[in-house]
């Protein structure tokens, strides 16, 4: 659209990751300095890891395609369901018979081709990208894949690429072996400010025809604050910036553009950023959104304006000035749209009779599916996803192919209402040992709410219907917008410190965006938790993150129930 306005002869920040345009910061240098000395030394495991984002696969495909002749390498890039189906993958990528779905016979034609290519002289790599996503057992059998060895060398070196999450998987007890053989290990950093300047100056010289475009300071600051040095999300913000750009018929990226862009990707006029009146186009623009958004909120009638956030929150119905109110569950529920009166629950008998014809592996499935589309998103769960036998592996699994997380949550409705958001409960037929999976979608008073179909098909029951069908496990779906990696303060990187400051400053929150993770912010975080029924020990764990992301109220999220009504304490 706006390659010949600005001289670019393709688009300089497309999210596919292509070598041609990779920025080697002092994190990305070091990590591909780490892949080739382990090259050279040809023994041990290596583990790189990154955030979303980062350039991992593109660091992969650059190490890959400047690898010595003498290297052979397969590259998979999609998680497997177990073991046998490893194989049968690096086979069919090293291209050797892969038909066999007897696990020593894949090993046997891998050994023997690993054997031939030692005699040729040749060392032979495996590296597996997206790596958190693999179940234990497959990281098993990687670990015993590198046993295949001459009394001198290892056949096979493996080298493990994925999220931050890949380190947790490992430090468990069950991988310690896996974790011994790591020699070497290193983590992808986002860009700092300076990095993010020299990193958006280079994508455009690679795409540059005779370009004609410059980004000012301003802009590059406050893509770097919305980014926080994640590349990917530097290209999405600077392509929408350009697009804004284009549309101004303006060559250079003013701070006022980019911060108009961040706005458009973020979904709300953003308070702390003013356009002057040369952009009035812009401003136009935003006042127009804010306009319809005005028209929508009046039309649905869920909420009045918010009031100040210390201030209990009044139904639409109400005449005069609410009293202060000083516990939450007694605020009145915001007043919904009529609707027309619902039957009778269906008896407990029949709620039973329906999970006893629900099949176990469809309904994992169907519930997946059914949840993420709630999310705004079109479904992709392959269909390997069926053979994955754990049911946790499954649903994170899953979620991940499609950008989402799973909390595996054992508890009661109070606590689900809580944290407020669609989750697919485990429930156990009638006599039956194994359970099947429904997708909670709606709460209403007492009346729980299922999706059984992913054409619209519901179940409505009494909440006291799943006492003895359900034993208080559930996988919660939810989004993890920041990127926030790790529990805060334990085990969290310095960057989802800084991106937790963020949201608690865009909530109006007094706070400084330094490294550490102080009293002021931990005693911030625990009123918070403290709204949802968590423990207030100001830790930012998964209940913790989907609070937190409740209480932003500006993110597209889906609600089992109107949010005022899930803040509850816990019993």
């Amino acid at each position: 659209m706006y390659n010949t306005f600005f001289g670019f002869k393709e688009k300089p920040f497309q999210l596919v990751p292509n070598p041609a345009y990779l920025f080697l910061s002092k994190s990305h240098e070091e990590a591909l300095a780490h892949l080739s000395y382990a090259v050279s030394q040809g023994d041990g495991f290596v583990e790189i890891t990154g955030e979303v984002g980062t350039g991992k696969t593109t660091l992969c495909r650059v190490f890959l395609e400047n690898l010595d002749r003498n290297i052979e390498a397969a590259y998979i890039f999609n998680p497997l369901p177990d073991a046998v189906q490893l194989l049968k993958t690096i086979n069919e990528e090293f291209g050797i018979p892969a038909a066999s779905d007897i696990r020593k016979e894949l090993i046997d034609i891998l050994n023997t081709f690993l054997m031939k290519k030692k005699a040729e002289g040749k060392r032979i790599i495996l590296l597996v990208d997206e790596s958190q996503n693999l179940s234990k057992e497959v990281l098993e059998q990687l670990r015993m894949l590198s046993n295949l060895e001459t009394t001198t060398s290892k056949l096979l070196q493996i080298i493990l690429v994925g999220q931050p999450e890949l380190r947790d998987l490992l430090d468990s007890r069950e991988l310690r072996q896996l974790s011994q053989r790591i020699t070497l290990s290193c983590h992808l950093m986002p860009l700092n400010m300076k990095e993010t300047r020299e990193y958006i100056h280079h994508r455009i010289r690679i795409a540059s025809q005779k370009s004609g475009i410059s980004f000012s300071n301003s802009a590059i600051s406050a893509i770097y604050t919305y980014a926080s040095g994640i590349p990917r999300l530097i290209n999405i913000a600077c392509d929408r910036a350009l697009l804004v750009a284009f549309g101004l018929n303006q060559h250079k990226i003013t701070g006022s553009i980019a911060k108009a862009a961040i706005r458009e990707l973020s979904g709300r006029a953003d308070r702390h950023f003013g356009l002057r009146k040369s952009n009035a186009p812009i401003f136009i623009l935003c006042l127009s959104l804010i306009v319809l958004g005005a028209a929508v909120f009046q039309a649905i009638q869920w909420f009045k304006p918010a009031p100040p956030s210390d201030m209990p929150k009044i139904s639409l119905a109400e005449k005069k000035p609410a009293p202060i109110i000083k516990k939450p569950e007694n605020i009145p529920a915001p007043p919904q749209k009529p609707e027309p009166p619902e039957k009778p629950a269906e008896a407990a008998q029949d709620f039973g009779e329906l999970l006893k014809k629900t099949d176990i592996a469809a309904s994992k499935m169907l519930a997946i599916r059914v949840i993420t589309e709630l999310w705004e998103g079109k479904p992709v769960v392959s269909e390997y996803f069926k053979d994955i036998q754990d049911n946790e592996t499954f649903f994170a699994t899953a979620a991940t192919q499609n950008g989402l997380s799973v909390y595996r949550f054992d508890g009661k409705t109070e606590r689900l209402k809580s944290l407020n958001l669609p989750a697919i409960l485990e429930l156990y037929p009638p006599m039956s040992p194994a359970p099947v999976y429904l997708a909670l979608i709606q709460i209403n008073d007492d009346e729980i709410v299922f999706k059984s179909d992913i054409k619209g098909a519901l179940v409505k029951i009494r909440e006291n219907q799943l006492e003895g069908v359900w034993n208080g496990t559930a996988y919660i779906v939810w989004k993890n917008f920041m990127g926030i990696t790790g529990t805060i303060p334990r085990d969290a990187p310095p960057e989802s410190v800084i991106a937790l400051k963020m949201m608690l400053r865009d909530m109006g929150h007094a706070i400084d965006i330094q490294l550490g993770y102080g009293p002021v912010t931990r005693n911030i975080v625990g009123e918070i938790q403290k709204k949802y029924g968590l423990k207030p020990d100001g830790s930012v764990g998964p209940m913790t993150k989907i609070a937190l992301y409740n209480e932003m109220k500006m993110m597209k999220i889906p609600h089992i129930l109107p949010i005022e009504s899930s803040r509850k304490e816990s019993e």
